[in-house]
């Protein structure tokens, strides 16, 4: 997160808001999780759009996502199911496996602050980033980016620029250095569940899809 104070507020929510300054975004709140946009803080105070914030990193604390690990994961029915019926990730999916092309509505597909599809589609690119398939990832940047800077809105489009960077939040981060088995896949996935409407599940099922489609093993 490389905002710097003062920032104005776009958009206001009860617990949070997003900033920007100097062309840069950044998700300001308590209780938001730790990510790539994410300044934290003790108490927020409501805001309203428009208005200007001086954000003070002098206290601030860096954080940096575990590593992924294992080779293998449980695929849950809960992340699979909902997507195998959507058009657009079917296609997505195959373009991975070198399969055709991915289909562009995917980007910016579904309603929310950041679109279900974005959601997949970021979740694959940090998965993918995270195992070492920065091939894959490079290629998915490539193609998402320009379509997100037309079909999304300004905040997915952030959290899909971090994505292809690698970096997302802690939960999802969390879920992949569960892999092979070292940790609380359920657990996980319930904390990715608190994360917007969906957006943390469908996160999640762009991850765990996109590394099955890419050859990691289903235990």
């Amino acid at each position: 997160m490389r905002v710097a104070g003062p920032a104005t507020v776009f958009a206001a929510f009860e617990k949070s808001c997003y900033v920007e300054a100097d062309g840069a975004v950044a998700c300001v709140g308590a209780d938001i999780g730790l990510g790539p946009l994410n300044a934290v803080v003790e108490e927020f105070e409501a805001a309203r759009v428009g208005s200007r914030i001086q954000i003070d990193f002098s206290n601030a604390q860096p954080w940096s996502p575990p590593a992924a690990s294992g080779k293998s994961f449980d695929m849950p029915e809960s992340i699979s199911k909902p997507w195998a019926s959507h058009r657009e990730a079917q296609a997505f999916l195959r373009w991975l496996a070198s399969k055709g092309k991915p289909d562009d509505a995917l980007i910016g597909l579904g309603p929310g602050l950041t679109p279900a599809g974005d959601d997949f589609v970021g979740g694959a690119m940090i998965a993918l980033r995270a195992v070492g398939r920065t091939d894959v990832a490079d290629s998915i940047a490539a193609w998402a980016l320009p379509l997100a800077a037309a079909n999304t809105s300004r905040i997915s489009r952030a959290h899909l620029e971090c994505a292809a960077a690698g970096e997302g939040h802690e939960y999802l981060h969390e879920l992949l250095s569960h892999l092979g088995g070292h940790g609380n896949t359920a657990a996980s996935l319930e904390k990715l569940s608190r994360i917007g409407h969906s957006s943390g599940l469908d996160a999640a099922a762009g991850a765990l899809l996109a590394l099955a489609t890419v050859g990691y093993k289903l235990s």
